[in-house]
Order: C-alpha cells, then structure tokens, then sequence
C-alpha cells in the first residue's frame, strides 16, 4: 500500500492508493466492476471510431473527386492533400490532446465545471496562434514543390489545393476541440451524428462543384467542397451544444481565457502531443517514400499495407480515445482504483484485438494482395511482408491504447519521448540499413518498424502497469483545483 500526498489550502492531506481521493468532494469511490469498464470503453468507443472514418472520408472523396479530372489532378489534390495533413492537421490533432487531459480532469475535478468552457476556449486560442504561421506557408506551398522537385504544373495546381485548405483549417480546429469538450462530459456521440450530416453532404458538395454542368468550377471545387463542409459540421455541433447537450460545462465567453500566462499548462502538454502526432505521421511519409526508391512494386506493396494497417487500426484508435477520457475524469474525480480497473481493461482489450488482427493477417496473407491489386509481383510481396506487419499490428494497437492512458493522465512528454525513439533511433535508420545495404528492402523497413514498435510497446505498457494511481489522482485534483 502506498502514500502520495496532496495540498489543498496549505493542508497535507495523506491518501491511501485503496481508498478515494479525500481532499476532493466528489469522490465516494465505488466499488470499480470490470464488466462495467469493458462495456464502457466498448459503447464510446464505437461511435468514435464511425466519426474518425467519416471525417478521414471529407478529404477522400474529395481527392478522388478532382483525380477523376486526370492524372495531374490526381497527384496535385494527393500532394496537396499530404503536405495540408503533415504540416497543419497532424499539428492541431497533435495540440488537442492536451484535452484529453484538461477538460477530462476538469470536468470531474473543478469545483466549477464551466473551466471545461474556459480551457476550450484557450485551446481555440492557442491553436489560432499555432496555425497562423502554418497558413503562411500554405500560400507559398508552390515554391516547396518546386523545391522538392515536382513538375511545375503539378507544383502550380497542389499550391492551389493547398491555399483553398487554408479557411479549412480552422474548421478542422475548432471540431477537434468541439469533440473533446464534449468526451470530457461523457458525450460520444455528437461528433459522430454531425459527421453522418456532413459527410454525405460534401459528396454532394463535390458533385456539384466539380461535376455538375450547370454549377461546376472544376478542380477548386473540391477543395471548396471540403472548406463548406467542414464549417456545415462545426455549426451543427454548435447548435446541438446550444440546444441539445453539453452546454453545462460552458460557461459562457471568458476574457480570462487571453490571459497568456495560464496558457502554460496547455503548451506543456501541447507540445509533445504534437511531437506525439507528428512524429509517427512523418515517419510513415519517410517510409513511403524509401518504398517509392525501391520501385513501382514496393511502392504499390506499401500502399496496400499502409491502407491495411490504418484500417485496422481503426478501433483500437477508439479505444485509445475512450480511455483517455475515462483515464482522465475519473483521476479528476480522485478514483484512483477504478481508473486502474479502466486501464488495465482497456490494455486487456488492446491485446485482444491486436491478437484478432494478427491472426487474420497471418491466416489470408497469402491473398491479402489479391484484394487490392490483381498484380501478381505486388501479390508475392505483400505477402512476404505481411508477417512483419502483423507483428507490428499487436504492438502498434496495444501501445497506442497505452498511449491514450497516458494521455489521460497528463503524461504526453513520456510518449512522445518514446515516439521519437522508436521512429526515429530505431526503426528508420535500421529499416534503411536492412532495406538498402543488407538488400532486404520493404521486408526489412517492417522488420525494423515490427522490432522498435515492440519495444515501444512492452515500456508504455509496463508503465502504465507500475502507475501509482493515487499520486495521479492527487496531481489531476490540483491541475483541476488551480483554475
């Protein structure tokens, strides 16, 4: 049984890892059930895996849309589309975990749940700020294509998708912050049931403006689509904010929210979630690119897997969400044992999965190939990868789930730190040398990827195993308490 120790008032107050948080007024630890747990994380979950699908769809349908122009549509919108993810929406996916923090801890831990409102609007904030200088660079994008040696007419035509992305943007911001604000309260959902609104209309959106003989406008039209869509799902959740749920914790708009020096505990935590994000995103750009040195058939084989992986990957993303809010609201609360059930069910439920689709990918990897392509070089070579996959699939799954725990807890920098060591000390400049002086080309990139992932894995594990749940309790009380 261990001791941690909280202030509040000047007062040391003594806690036990068995017992509630007893500094904090709301907690009256119930007795933690795991079925409870694994039906939570389950039921919210689910409708976040729908709304990441449906959203990754707006800029989807979309590239597919204008490549039904040609070929140089195609590459442009893909390019253009590429450099907007790994520059800009990476990054504030990246800041907006910070919430997964603050708004969970707050909304369980603050006197006054209205700070969930006034931690939200600073993220907006921030986030404006962050974007700012990134949108600088959209508009000159043109000159980093030339830079990078790409035709100028595809160079000319990804900088105009690139521009039409800029108003987009915010949009993008905004849902991701909308989203959190509403998990930190329990709500699921909302996200989703926008989506489902606006995800259809950017089809249509896309058929009109790019296809349509009486309205079209040709290749900007599907960029436009998107920018419209985008501002169409964060008005609905607006209203259904306003109207519907969730406007409890908002409280209306705050001047304390421009006061700098309380920003500092958003940037901490920002800071290494996007390091957390950003890094993994360029990373598998990098290994995209090594497959494109390798030939037309590595290239065509990593697409197939790369496409696999993410889809894959899909739930356990969910997952990852649910449990760090979970992790979050109830170390805000000060239930200390009930939040060590929660994690270690949703660890249990990572390793399930991870388990399934490591199985599956093992049983048809032979004919995995065959459902994308019917080339039968590609065919061989993804299924002589697969197995590498595989095995980076259990790691990849369980230690993005742990990664979420961590995030609930407010321990971004830990997984970024170990992000960066995976990809970057590890996996890259072992899969390059496997892949390029040992001759084992793309099965040498997964090799390296499926060894340092694994590694990954067994530490983010192991520390959310040796977690001492009550000094994380204690320090969520107070990040909550000091608004």
């Amino acid at each position: 049984m261990t001791q941690a120790s909280s202030l509040e008032e000047g007062t040391l107050v003594s806690v036990e890892e068995r017992t509630h948080l007893l500094s904090s007024p709301k907690a009256k630890q119930p007795e933690p059930r795991w079925t409870d747990e694994i039906t939570w994380l389950i039921m919210k979950s689910l409708p976040v895996v729908a709304a990441y699908l449906l959203q990754s769809s707006l800029q989807s349908v979309t590239i597919i849309s204008v490549g039904r122009l040609g070929a140089t549509e195609l590459a442009s919108a893909t390019l253009g589309s590429i450099l907007a993810t790994v520059t800009g929406f990476s990054v504030m996916t990246g800041a907006s975990l910070a919430l997964d923090t603050l708004l969970s801890q707050a909304f369980t831990g603050a006197d006054d749940v209205t700070v969930v409102g006034l931690q939200f609007q600073r993220s907006l904030i921030i986030m404006g700020l962050l974007m700012a200088p990134v949108s600088i660079f959209w508009w000159y994008a043109e000159n980093v294509f030339l830079l990078l040696g790409q035709d100028p007419i595809i160079a000319q035509k990804a900088s105009l998708f690139v521009r039409m992305m800029i108003p987009t943007a915010p949009a993008f911001g905004i849902f991701e912050a909308l989203k959190k604000y509403l998990q930190a309260q329990g709500i699921f959902g909302a996200g989703t049931y926008m989506l489902m609104i606006g995800a259809p209309l950017n089809l249509l959106l896309n058929y009109i403006l790019v296809w349509s003989p009486k309205f079209s406008i040709g290749y900007i039209g599907g960029p436009l689509s998107t920018c419209l869509s985008s501002w169409i799902i964060v008005l609905l959740t607006v209203l259904y904010i306003r109207y519907v749920d969730g406007a409890a914790a908002w409280g209306g708009w705050n001047r304390a929210a421009f006061q700098v020096k309380d920003w500092v505990p958003f940037i901490k935590l920002a800071i290494p979630g996007i390091l957390l994000i950003c890094t993994e995103t360029w990373a598998f750009e990098i290994i995209t690119l090594a497959a494109s040195w390798m030939g037309t058939t590595s290239l065509a084989a990593q697409s197939v897997i790369w496409t696999t992986q993410t889809t894959l990957y899909t739930l356990p993303f969910g997952i990852g969400v649910a449990a760090a809010t979970r992790s979050g609201n109830l170390l805000g609360g000060g239930f200390s044992r009930q939040a060590k059930l929660a994690a270690h069910m949703a660890l249990a439920l990572a390793i399930g999965i991870s388990l399934f689709n490591c199985g599956l990918l093992l049983t048809l990897r032979a004919t995995w190939g065959s459902f994308f392509t019917d080339d039968p070089a590609v065919v061989e070579l993804v299924a002589k990868v697969l197995p590498f996959v595989a095995i980076f699939c259990i790691a990849d799954t369980t230690a993005g789930v742990s990664d979420g725990l961590l995030n609930g807890q407010g321990r971004q920098k830990i997984a970024a730190t170990i992000n960066i060591a995976t990809y970057y000390l590890t996996a890259l400049p072992v899969g390059f040398w496997l892949s390029f002086k040992m001759d084992l080309g793309l099965q040498g990139l997964w090799l390296s990827l499926s060894v340092a992932m694994f590694g990954a894995c067994l530490t983010t594990v192991l520390l959310i195993l040796r977690t001492n749940w009550t000094e994380q309790a204690n320090a969520a009380y107070l990040r909550a308490k000091g608004e």
